[in-house]
């Protein structure tokens, strides 16, 4: 999931093909990835994959084998419903906290900086972070949830590979039609101090998405249908008064 869509979405950000995608960019103006940030960033994603993950899914799948996960007859339908429920809990309230603490003075110049390298995300920078951060803030929030609840196998399934592919999303740069926005994390990414969390409730709670609400990028935060891009849909409030002064001029 990750390197088939991940590659699909670098492919874009270097070379800018198909160009009607690039409509869809939430920051402007787009900037083509370059050889140099592909290799760092490719590098980066490689050694967390395999020098951080390995051994720790290791780790992971052996205590899942102490709880026992069943493997059997499938879940019902209203048990998978409630597994991720509590998944959705316990993925905010550890993302938020650990992400939010990540950001505090010292740890986030040893740390949490190297991810905010990329103040316009790409997809694959979702990976793009310290072997520390890649543990604590990527890995820990979203297994946390199948352990407590012990799931079945499948729902674990579904449920890493939605979030690999809704991570993807949120740091794509891109807010496509009919698709879940990604406005909310790419706003963090510009911004810096607002939007730790992944579902907003702790942000909603804290007051750590207070100016988010007053952005043009709270508007836009929605599912929307159209293929015109939502940026013409909500337009800056800048923009809107330099077309309302240019009728009143001609109007004159």
């Amino acid at each position: 999931m990750y390197w088939t869509v991940g590659l699909l979405y670098l492919f874009v950000d270097m070379t800018g093909r198909p160009g009607f995608l690039l409509k869809f960019k939430i920051q402007e103006p787009y900037t083509r990835i370059s050889k140099s940030e592909c290799l760092d960033l490719i590098g980066q994603v490689l050694f967390n994959q395999t020098v951080v993950m390995m051994p720790l899914f290791y780790l992971i799948a052996r205590a899942f084998e102490w709880r026992q996960f069943p493997t059997g007859q499938l879940p019902s339908l209203a048990r998978i419903v409630a597994d991720y429920i509590v998944f959705l809990i316990v993925d905010e309230i550890v993302f938020y906290y650990t992400h939010r603490l990540l950001h505090y003075g010292p740890l986030y110049r040893l740390i949490h900086k190297r991810h905010h390298r990329w103040q316009a995300p790409v997809a694959m920078s979702s990976f793009y972070c310290h072997p520390i951060e890649h543990i604590f803030v990527n890995i820990m929030p979203v297994v946390m949830g199948p352990f407590l609840m012990n799931s079945h196998i499948l729902t674990q399934w579904i449920w890493f590979g939605a979030v690999i592919f809704v991570t993807l999303g949120d740091h794509s740069g891109y807010h496509f039609p009919c698709m879940i926005s990604t406005e909310y994390h790419d706003y963090h990414h510009l911004k810096f101090n607002q939007n730790f969390g992944s579902i907003g409730l702790l942000d909603w709670i804290h007051g750590t998405n207070n100016e988010f609400y007053k952005s043009i990028a709270y508007k836009r935060d929605r599912v929307f249908m159209s293929c015109q891009p939502i940026k013409q849909l909500y337009p800056d409030e800048s923009q809107t008064n330099n077309n309302n002064n240019t009728k009143n001029f001609k109007n004159h």
